[in-house]
């Protein structure tokens, strides 16, 4: 009798040991899709709560030694409701993504979905979103 004791308490331990460990799960490995796709929801994310610093943060050392955070202001002159992914794609060895995203905006009481190509870099462990300056006399890209 002490002996299905014994047992019924060890496998009662295992199964609770193991349904405590059940929720834990495994983040993306490091330059995968899933971890761009992550940093692209952050991106648009950013963008629908109008959050500059948090976007500032998911940009290229570049971008960061042409502006500084103090002067980085995101502004967007429509409301972006929502977005979804549409395509990643990684190239260049891992170093580089390109990714379609359709954003959806309510201007002037209609709404649009509308196509935005960006590029991604992987830099210092993490992807980073490339902001090309914008030529002189250039309209400003549309949800950002």
């Amino acid at each position: 009798m002490r002996k299905n004791h014994l047992i019924v308490i060890v496998l009662l331990a295992f199964i609770l040991a193991s349904l405590g460990c059940a929720h834990l799960v495994p983040a993306p490995a490091k330059g995968s899709e899933e971890a761009l796709k992550e940093r692209v929801a952050q991106e648009w994310e950013a963008k629908m709560n109008k959050d500059g610093g948090a976007l500032y943060d998911l940009t290229t050392d570049q971008h960061k030694e042409r502006v500084p955070r103090d002067s980085f202001k995101y502004r967007s002159n429509v409301n972006l409701t929502g977005f979804s992914i549409q395509d990643l794609e990684i190239v260049e060895g891992g170093t580089k993504a390109l990714v379609r995203v359709n954003i959806k905006i309510k201007q002037a009481g209609f709404n649009f979905t509308f196509p935005v190509r960006e590029e991604w870099l992987w830099q210092r462990g993490a992807w980073r979103l490339d902001i090309k300056p914008a030529p002189k006399g250039a309209l400003p890209a549309i949800g950002g």
